[in-house]
């Protein structure tokens, strides 16, 4: 279990400037995409990291905004298990974006 000044820490050295918030005790980021349809699919590939990790984000989707929380709720507090997480799902926004800009 990781304190919040821990998690504080671990956000600005471990996930840099990806746009990870801590809000209510959950390490919270919402996504923009061009199209609902780009959105579900985000939504799949997190699934799919999701499952290989065996840990579940909370997941919102408001049209084509999809809003990502992370906390592990068997402990009730953000873990490595969630740092873990919120680097795989940068790592597929880079991907994401690399497509993007090499579709233009």
């Amino acid at each position: 279990m990781l304190s919040d000044d821990d998690v504080k820490k671990d956000i600005i050295e471990e996930l840099g400037k990806s746009s990870w918030e801590l809000k209510d005790g959950k390490l919270v980021k919402s996504f923009q995409f061009p199209s609902f349809i780009k959105a579900i699919d985000y939504v799949n590939e997190i699934a799919i990291i999701a499952e290989r990790l065996d840990h579940h984000p909370i997941i919102t989707i408001n049209w084509k905004t999809v809003k990502l929380s992370l906390k592990s709720f068997d402990v009730d507090a953000i873990t490595k298990r969630d740092i873990t997480l919120a680097k795989e799902i940068d790592r597929v926004e880079e991907q994401l974006k690399k497509i993007e800009n090499n579709k233009n």
